[in-house]
């Protein structure tokens, strides 16, 4: 598929803007380009390139104008659109969570990221920000040192909702500074100067669909290692930008030494010594994971803490998008 054929339905959600500018610094190059919308005008149109491009109603969409379809974001209707795509033998990028479970997952920057798996699969769903996060920093460490625990806390910002999230929390806020009582919209509480200390249904176990969700993708890229991930997701009053405190254990002996270059080896992942990383400052338009106040654990042989934070649009969402794009233009 030399010649990629985009449909793009929410283009312009957040993730969807963070992956066309993407797409344009990489100078990725469209055979033709159908941005899609269920609210669009005539004469609505968006530029790619250089080039203008008119928007079209989702009802208006003909399968045979492209061969690549690209969904970002929630949309309730949007599984009618995939359906048809996927009739027409329309490459589908799942980026809305539309139908996980039928897809191939795909984390862009690592090593075994780089087969060519993807030019024979249909549906392809592009890791979500909390799995690639993990992933990142988890994969490439297992792969030189045999892990034996994982104890992770996911602060995960609301735009991880999407734009509903982001919009929620505005609301709040602005209501709130006008001494005005809210009644939340999105979240099952307030969100506002709060935390939300489970996302997802909480299960008998306690724990939760979302994190059940997040290890059975990371399953994909470190097999049974995943197994021994113990994640605690919570929603935090942040628009952008995802920060996890991680603690590792490995079965042989390693020193604090050894995995701080352990993580310096790791692509994608970049050590900060000498400031604190903030959500605002390292996690927005970033393409990088960043890492910071690694110290050995008190009490523990071979086992470490530290603290990271990533843009879960961009780093988490857009350049896997792009990765499976710039592999399906290659082949």
């Amino acid at each position: 598929m030399a010649e990629i054929k985009l449909a793009f339905l929410g283009y312009d959600t957040d993730m969807g803007k963070a992956l066309i500018e993407a797409m344009e610094d990489d100078g990725i190059q469209l055979d033709d380009y159908i941005p899609l919308s269920y609210t669009a005008d005539e004469y609505d149109a968006i530029s790619y390139q250089g080039k203008n491009y008119q928007i079209r109603r989702v009802d208006d969409f003909e399968p045979e104008s492209a061969n690549v379809l690209l969904v970002a974001g929630k949309y309730s209707e949007a599984r009618k659109l995939v359906e048809l795509a996927r009739k027409h033998n329309i490459v589908v990028i799942d980026a809305g969570g539309i139908n996980v479970d039928d897809g191939r997952i795909f984390v862009d920057g690592l090593a075994d990221a780089d087969t060519d798996f993807v030019y024979d699969a249909g549906y392809l769903v592009p890791m979500g920000s909390e799995a690639t996060m993990l992933s990142l920093i988890l994969k490439p460490v297992s792969e030189r040192a045999e892990i034996s625990s994982v104890d992770a806390v996911m602060l995960e910002a609301v735009s991880g909702l999407g734009d509903y999230g982001t919009s929620e929390l505005a609301r709040e806020s602005i209501a709130l500074f006008n001494m005005k009582d809210i009644a939340p919209r999105i979240f099952p509480s307030q969100m506002a100067f709060n935390v939300h200390s489970a996302v997802g249904d909480i299960n008998e176990d306690n724990t939760t669909t979302h994190e059940n969700m997040v290890i059975s993708e990371l399953k994909s890229v470190l097999g049974e290692t995943a197994d021994v991930v113990n994640l605690t997701s919570m929603v935090v009053p942040v628009f952008y930008g995802h920060t996890m405190s991680i603690n590792i254990s490995f079965r042989a002996d390693v020193t604090t030494e050894e995995f701080i270059q352990l993580l310096e080896s790791a692509p994608g992942v970049e050590i900060v010594d000498d400031e604190e990383i903030t959500p605002v400052r390292f996690g927005r338009k970033e393409s990088i994971l960043y890492v910071s106040r690694i110290r050995k654990i008190k009490g523990r042989d071979s086992s470490f803490t530290m603290t990271a934070v990533m843009d879960n649009f961009l780093r988490g969402s857009a350049l896997n998008c792009l990765g499976i794009i710039r592999k399906l233009g290659l082949k």
